[in-house]
């Protein structure tokens, strides 16, 4: 295997400094995985083009008040998640729309991450804290455990 051969995509046009990437497990409808960054109080999701001309979309997910601390994607699942300095973790559908708030962390969270068969969610608080989300029944989201 040969890295750098062709040359890689240039993503720009970011807030400021790149905190974190996250590639989904799952491919979109044309085979590709999403790629998503944080940058700022934003999440950006990459999605490839069914037309290579043009490379790469990006769109920006805009909900959090305070900086994006870390992002990640169910597994097996599009469904993104991200936590921020707000206090708020966002769940995103297919890295579109908001579809559930979570919160829990009043000064605010740190990181997150997703079991390994994605039914349950875990984020840092910046206070030391500790919070784990179980799914609940279908199409009900996630509840404090």
């Amino acid at each position: 295997m040969e890295w750098g051969n062709p040359a890689p995509w240039l993503m720009q046009g970011f807030p400021g400094k790149v905190r974190q990437l996250a590639w989904s497990e799952v491919p979109t409808n044309i085979g590709v995985p999403m790629l998503a960054s944080c940058s700022g109080a934003a999440v950006i999701v990459w999605e490839r083009d069914r037309d290579e001309r043009i490379g790469w979309a990006s769109r920006i997910l805009g909900n959090h008040q305070g900086m994006v601390q870390a992002i990640a994607f169910q597994p097996n699942s599009l469904l993104l998640a991200s936590a921020a300095e707000d206090g708020w973790v966002a769940l995103w559908h297919r890295g579109t729309r908001l579809i559930q708030s979570l919160t829990g962390a009043s000064n605010g969270f740190s990181c997150l991450t997703w079991h390994p068969q994605g039914h349950q969610l875990a984020a840092g608080g910046l206070d030391g804290e500790l919070l784990v989300w179980s799914q609940t029944s279908r199409g009900r989201g996630f509840g404090e455990r």
